[in-house]
This record gives structure tokens, sequence and C-alpha cells, in this order.
């Protein structure tokens, strides 16, 4: 008796779906989270197995399973109302007595995270790709006699240089974020001046925004206080805001810098005149590769990365991400940090 308690309670508190069947495939118990997981109108007990999960791959497999009375464990997996789990077909024979055990595992994440290196690794390579077929096409065209005219051979070492830049740039942002992802990264909190950051980002890219008729204006008010952070990584926040502000901006816009203090908080606002997106595109702006119009970003030189380490940045320091934009009207990107007491 004092067996059989324990085991419903291990039962009970599993996070795996346990569903036990008779020889016509009828359920005898299901714990908890297997009810959860598939839930069925007036309980599983009793019902089919078809009724309980509409699988046709799982309900044949242990039919076939049952008609050769397997000994051994088998295993399945199956997909289900957006869901993955690991089905493990385990037999239980009491003398003449049958009951097929079944324990399922949810890999929904599992199958995410396979899903995000696998989409990780192509876009790297495709990312790589690119730069390097340019500079493998150049410089085999130098080699094979273009040298020989100067304004071809400077032209073409113009060419090689930036794709060779652009690597490098995404060489280094894989390895910041992969730094950051991983906690490797740290991040170290002492009083930081948002202002004195904001003036001098700016001051280093007004050449860049005047070259392309953009004007840069800022906004904060004297007395700004403080905020907690680490001045290093705040600094890549603001440059990678404000790049993407000009990059995006076409000529005769403008960007604007500003911050304010409000309720213990620090925020700043980095907005544009420029091209936009539309507000379906802000859940997925700061993955990892994700980008709005991909043929435009590789063309201003973009990795691809750069709002995800913005992201990453800010939620190290316990911080909040605001995003506006509409096509054609501009975009607004934001971040909170605590102020300092």
């Amino acid at each position: 008796m004092a067996k059989n308690i324990i085991l419903e309670a291990i039962a009970r508190e599993m996070q795996t779906g346990v569903l036990v069947l008779d020889p016509a495939l009828r359920a005898l118990y299901a714990n908890p989270f297997f009810v959860n997981s598939f839930p069925v109108k007036d309980g599983v007990e009793g019902r089919m197995l078809e009724e309980i999960i509409e699988n046709t791959a799982l309900a044949s497999t242990v039919r076939s399973f049952l008609a050769g009375r397997y000994s051994s464990p088998e295993s399945i997996e199956i997909s289900e109302g957006g869901r993955f789990f690991n089905v493990r077909l385990v037999p239980l024979i009491d003398r003449n007595d049958f009951r097929l055990l079944l324990f399922l595992q949810d890999i929904t994440e599992e199958k995410r995270v396979e899903t995000i290196k696998k989409d990780f690794v192509a876009n790297v390579s495709h990312e790589l790709r690119t730069p390097l077929a340019s500079i493998k096409g150049y410089s085999e065209t130098l080699l094979d006699g273009g040298m020989d005219d100067k304004n071809t051979l400077k032209e073409f070492l113009r060419v090689i240089d930036r794709h060779a830049t652009r690597m490098s740039r995404l060489i280094d942002d894989l390895l910041t974020l992969s730094k950051l992802e991983s906690h490797q990264m740290e991040i170290v909190s002492e009083p930081v001046d948002i202002k004195e950051i904001l003036l001098s980002t700016k001051t280093g890219f007004e050449k860049q925004a005047r070259d392309k008729g953009i004007k840069i204006t800022s906004r904060i008010p004297e007395g700004l206080p403080k905020a907690l952070g680490d001045r290093d990584r705040l600094e890549q926040v603001v440059v990678n805001l404000l790049d993407n502000a000009i990059k995006y901006t076409p000529p005769g816009g403008g960007v604007s810098l500003s911050a304010c203090a409000s309720k213990g908080d620090i925020r700043v606002d980095v907005k544009d005149t420029g091209i936009g997106f539309p507000p379906s595109d802000i859940p997925r702006i700061f993955e990892r590769f994700y980008r709005v119009d991909k043929a435009r970003s590789r063309d201003l030189g973009g990795t691809g990365l750069g709002l995800a380490i913005v992201k990453h940045i800010i939620q190290g320091h316990n911080g909040r991400l605001h995003v506006e934009s509409a096509p054609g009207k501009g975009s607004t990107f934001s971040f909170s940090l605590k102020a300092c007491n």
C-alpha cells in the first residue's frame, strides 16, 4: 500500500507525461503532466489512444509494438500542436496481464535551440561566403594580369579591403555576442555619466552624418543623474543604435539623441527620420542576423548582429528596451537603466 502511494506521488510530480494503456489501447492512467499537455474533455481514463493524441504515427507505432509483443522499450518522436515530444514505449508484463506505459518528454525547447543553432551556422556561412567570394574573385583577376592597370589595381584593392573589413567586423561581433550570451563578458556596475557617453558618441559620428547630409541633434538636460552600469558596454549600445540610425536615414533626414530621468530610471532615446519598418517586425528585430531589408543592410555594411548585442548588454544591466517604428516614418530605439541614488 505504501509502495503504491510512493509511486503515485512520484508520477504526480514528474515533469514527464505518463500514460498507461491496456492491450486495446484504452487509457488506464495519466499523470497530471500528461493531462495538462493533452487535455481531453471529461478526462483521459477510459479513452482510446487516438481520442487522446490524434497522431497517426504514434498510433501505428504503438499497434505494431503491441502486435509484436516486444519486451524491450522503443522510442518515437512526435509533433503535436506545435510542440515536440519524445515518446518512450515501455511494456509492463505481470504474468498474463499486459500493459503499455508511454513516457512523453517535452523536447520543444531542445528542438528550438537546435533550430537556432542550425540557422546560426547557415547565417554565418552565408555572411562569410559573400565577402570571401568577392575577395577571391578580385584577387584572381589581379593575379591574372589586372595589376598592369594601376587604376584597376587601386579600385580592386579598395573593394578587397572593404570586404575584408566587413569580415573582420562580423567576427568581432560574433565574439562579442558569444561572450555576452555565455556570460563570459563581465559587466562592471559603477556610476556612469550617460550625458558624456551620448555627446562623445555624437561627436564621433558627426562627420559620417554630415557626409550623408544628415543632421544629428541632442537634447539632454543639465543635472542628468548618473546611471549604474558598465561604461564601455553602454557606449557600445549607443554606438550601435546611432550607427543604425544614420545608415537607415536618407540624405536630408535627421537623427536625435535625448535622455531624461524618471522614477529612478534614466531613459535614452535614439530617434531617426529613416525608412522605418513595420511594427510586425519589432518582436524579431533583436534576433541574430534578422534584417527587415536584407539586401539593403548588407549594402550598408551591417553584420546583422548589432541589435542582438544591444539586447544582451541591456539585459545584462537589468534594463529595458523599447522600439517604435513605422515604414517611411522613422524609428525610435529606447533603453532604460537604473539611476544612481
